[in-house]
């Protein structure tokens, strides 16, 4: 490709008027640039074009630019995982202390405070199309700010409604987070590198921060306000102050990102090549959206992150008081809700960081699905000692309840095989809600079977934590059936050697079923 042309495709001014002059004649005799095809095309279309499948840099170079990703870029987005985690356990914390009889809670209500997720449900779709059309960081970053005001917010309600509502404001402004996130992390990264940065950014280690200042609060005494208030106060001013550092730091995609250079740019979109799903493209494809509806393996992992995410909406808002009920003071339990965290952490780093190394040692076999299956076992076999240990086995209840929270690695990388197998980006921003709606869904039907009158054994919830597990190990062996099937297929009809430049689909924003070359991971 011509240099100036490049040059104009890249955002840089020709040096003259002979060369726009040229580059205008380029594009009129080159429909490839044509304003309707330039619309078909990712924003990364033209830096694309500096290099072609690896030729041009070093390994070296790739290693120094991969460093230099995950220094700016994982920190930031594990912190975005982190604080929605924190505002999730806030109002477990905050009954510990009183919030319950302090605004008058009575019957199921608490429960149906944990279920409200009904802004984050109404705000899915709307979401991802913002997603699409304005800047990825940008959006995350304002939605945060603003959320972490409604959070103060939540420390001065005074009866039932007014947290209803400030719960609906905060489901609201949280639906972008986790799906940008993932928008993210798939312009940046490969898809076997996706996995282990899916692991490092979703943790539970909120846990460690929820923890201990729950444990602190407890040494307050004053008669100007309850104890379970300063919680809120103290989470939401996080939540804003590091609102501002995501707008600041937090760039929307590589073509726009100033913290790497023209060269690192063009570096970082050809090693994504290999991914064939483009990195952006602001364009509204409404066929993208019915082909998702359409497509078995997005319902499939919809009711996969159904089932995998009952224990993540029952345990964490129902763990406190579970401890509590064991015979343990307010602070003592807010301290052991941190090993919750550290399971869940251990949970994300065994299962990503295993399929992380299986993908770099044995590249032509699948593994995903086999680390999902791992750790659903593992959380089932807790489930199990859960449901049907007595109250009068204190330690052994207190050790299942923490091992049930395994179901977060299975979760994160049930996350990267979707980031992984879909593309298009319509269909992505599409079937990324579709994901947060499940996940929605389960939180809001889980604390449901956590009943006041069970307390604390909650035969009833852990029922069901135990039958969540027993459906997502179902489900993901078809998931798996499924992909398998269908890339047998697809290697059955491309009879031409596998290459990494596929000049007829790089960066043409087309979906995973359009693009013949694509090859599905499970």
């Amino acid at each position: 490709m011509d240099k100036k042309l490049q040059s104009s495709m890249s955002g840089v001014e020709p040096a003259d008027s002979h060369a726009q002059n040229m580059v205008g004649e380029v594009y009129e005799v080159d429909k490839r640039y044509s304003k309707h095809n330039r619309s078909n095309e990712d924003v990364a279309a033209g830096l694309a074009e500096m290099f072609e499948g690896g030729q041009g840099y070093s390994k070296k170079e790739v290693q120094r630019l991969r460093w230099k990703l995950d220094i700016r870029l994982i920190p930031l987005l594990w912190f975005n995982v982190l604080l929605p985690a924190m505002d999730k356990v806030s109002h477990g914390t905050a009954a510990l202390y009183g919030l319950r009889t302090d605004i008058n809670l009575s019957g199921d209500q608490y429960s149906w405070i944990v279920s409200i997720q009904f802004g984050y449900l109404v705000w899915c779709f709307p979401s991802g199309s913002l997603l699409q059309k304005l800047p990825v960081a940008k959006t995350m970053s304002i939605a945060m700010f603003v959320w972490g005001g409604v959070l103060i917010g939540s420390g001065f309600v005074t009866n039932f409604s007014q947290l209803m509502a400030c719960r609906f404001l905060l489901g609201l402004l949280e639906a972008p987070i986790v799906p940008g996130n993932m928008l993210i992390l798939s312009m940046w990264y490969t898809r076997p590198e996706q996995a282990l940065r899916y692991g490092l950014m979703y943790t539970g280690l909120s846990t460690c921060f929820t923890g201990p200042i729950g444990y602190a609060i407890g040494f307050i005494k004053t008669d100007h306000f309850h104890i379970w208030q300063s919680f809120f106060w103290i989470c939401g001013g996080m939540t804003i102050v590091y609102g501002l550092v995501v707008g600041i730091f937090l760039p929307d995609n590589p073509v726009s990102a100033k913290f790497i250079t023209e060269r690192e740019k063009a570096i970082a979109i050809d090693r994504i090549r290999v991914n064939q799903t483009g990195i952006e493209n602001k364009t509204f494809r409404r066929e993208q959206v019915i082909e998702a509806f359409l497509d078995i393996r997005v319902w499939l992992m919809f009711l996969f992150n159904l089932w995998i995410s009952i224990p993540n909406g029952g345990l964490t808002n129902f763990s406190p008081l579970i401890v509590s009920g064991l015979g343990y003071s307010a602070q003592k339990s807010a301290l052991l809700t941190i090993p919750n965290g550290m399971v869940q952490t251990a949970s994300s780093y065994i299962c990503n960081g295993g399929v992380f190394l299986a993908a770099k040692y044995y590249p032509k076999y699948h593994f995903r699905g086999v680390f999902i299956m791992f750790g659903i076992i593992i959380g089932m076999i807790a489930a199990i000692f859960l449901y049907t240990l007595p109250i009068t086995s204190l330690h052994s209840r207190l050790a299942a309840l923490f091992i049930s929270f395994f179901y977060l690695g299975p979760y994160i990388v049930a996350l990267s095989i979707v980031g992984a197998n879909t593309a298009g980006h319509t269909k992505k921003v599409t079937v990324n809600a579709m994901m947060f709606i499940s996940y929605c869904i389960s939180n809001i039907i889980s604390p449901q079977f956590f009943k006041s009158d069970q307390a604390p054994l909650y035969p009833l919830g852990t029922g069901a934590i135990l039958g969540s597990y027993v459906l997502s190990l179902l489900t993901i062996v078809a998931y798996m059936l499924v992909c398998w099937l269908e890339n047998r297929r697809r290697d059955a009809r491309e009879t031409a050697v596998r290459e990494t430049v596929h000049r007829d689909t790089d960066f043409k924003d087309l979906t995973d079923k359009q693009n013949s070359h694509f090859r599905y991971v499970w």
